[in-house]
């Protein structure tokens, strides 16, 4: 039985904690922080439960001494490099939400500062524990399909202004010094493309080595980052890898990977579902409907409680960062979408009335770049914007362009 304290009680962090106080026997919660003034549903689900709340970080840490194995960290991006160390210096393992952090200078500062305290960190990127994932993993680790050649993803997942509201890092790209690099590549969607990353690559336990990265990076919302992309990535070994995703659709689109192989073509869908036709015509499906945070957590517990290395860690991530700094080196700041292309509505979700934007065919240019493996300016969207190629070969630091200079 793992003791573990959670940073946080609210959002993303109240989803784990309810899965996780239904895990009797692998994990239980000793301590979270929240916030009294946001009054979370979080916080009055773990009063409900008896479990102790804290305002803040370091008064958990100095009365959960002795108490706690493990602090999960599910906070803001920015905040995950300063909370990591802060707790791994009071003597706490950690279990780290994804993205890991903003910037690769920060991925390899904690990577070593962790290795040289002994810690291995795994990042909870939910969807690479499924058993999905890591069955198709091992057949092209096991060459079953030949080499993989291209990997295409797509989804559309509509955000609505509540979203950007709910925080005061939402949509930005740096908050009170500290990089976030909030968007589709980095947030939500960064599920797709780390699953494209992973499987992608060959070698067990790694995502594929990216070389260069070309990146078209917009917003239709009013915010600083980007909530629609369209990424070209070449790995070192040659595999281009595209990616087109927007937070401005009109319908729900699920994440759908093509991954392009020597001997066969797999679609894997909606991150449970995978229809792998092979070169003689004869179809291969795998199904996976376990509830992929409850499977997460399973594998985490499991994995700490043996002292068996963790399937995603830090070490495994640094592609991920790498190509989510080349995209934003490789377009600049966010280019905003003109309103003539967006077209704004009221909606109601469940938090109340709220406002939906979304760019105007945006469905059908994710469709079309999708299907023919092309950006957003190379299937004709008239309000795409070429970008160059970026080297990734060798890079340590971001950001390099001068577009980000006032951020």
């Amino acid at each position: 039985m793992i003791k573990l304290a959670m940073t946080g009680a609210g959002g993303y962090a109240y989803e784990l904690i309810k899965r996780i106080c239904d895990l009797p026997g692998k994990m239980e919660i000793v301590a979270v922080t929240s916030n009294p003034a946001r009054k979370s549903l979080g916080r009055s689900f773990c009063q409900n439960k008896g479990i102790p709340i804290y305002d803040d970080t370091d008064q958990m840490i100095k009365n959960i001494k002795g108490i706690a194995d493990v602090i999960f960290i599910p906070a803001p991006i920015h905040k995950h490099f300063t909370l990591t160390t802060r707790c791994i210096d009071a003597g706490f393992d950690i279990f780290l939400e994804k993205p890991p952090v903003a910037t690769i200078q920060d991925l390899d500062e904690l990577t070593r500062y962790a290795f040289e305290r002994g810690k291995k960190i795994p990042v909870a990127f939910q969807y690479l524990y499924s058993a999905i994932i890591q069955e198709l993993k091992k057949r092209i680790v096991e060459g079953r399909y030949g080499e993989v050649k291209r990997v295409r993803g797509m989804a559309g997942w509509p955000r609505f202004d509540t979203y950007y509201n709910r925080s005061e890092w939402a949509g930005k790209l740096r908050i009170n010094g500290e990089w976030v690099l909030d968007g589709t590549i980095n947030n939500p969607l960064a599920h797709m493309l780390s699953d494209e990353l992973y499987l992608a690559c060959a070698e067990p336990g790694r995502m594929a080595q990216p070389a260069s990265v070309e990146a078209e990076l917009y917003h239709g919302h009013d915010i600083e980052s980007e909530d629609t992309s369209s990424l070209r990535v070449i790995t070192d070994k040659g595999v281009e890898i595209l990616f087109n995703a927007s937070l401005c659709s009109d319908a729900r689109m699920d994440p759908s990977v093509i991954i392009e192989c020597e001997k066969a073509r797999i679609e894997y869908v909606g991150f449970s579902k995978a229809a792998i036709t092979l070169e003689t015509g004869v179809v291969e499906h795998i199904t996976d409907n376990d509830e992929k945070r409850i499977n997460m957590l399973v594998k985490l517990a499991e994995h700490y409680e043996n002292g068996w290395h963790y399937p995603i860690t830090l070490e495994t991530c640094r592609p991920f960062t790498l190509v989510v700094n080349g995209a934003f080196e490789s377009c600049g700041r966010p280019h905003p979408i003109d309103k003539e292309y967006l077209t704004c509505h009221e909606q109601n979700d469940h938090t109340g009335d709220t406002v939906k934007t979304v760019i105007k065919d945006i469905d059908n240019f994710l469709r079309t770049a999708h299907e023919k493996g092309k950006l957003f300016s190379e299937v004709g969207a008239p309000w795409a914007k070429k970008s160059g190629k970026f080297d990734l070969r060798g890079y340590k630091k971001f950001p390099t362009s001068a577009g980000f200079e006032r951020v």
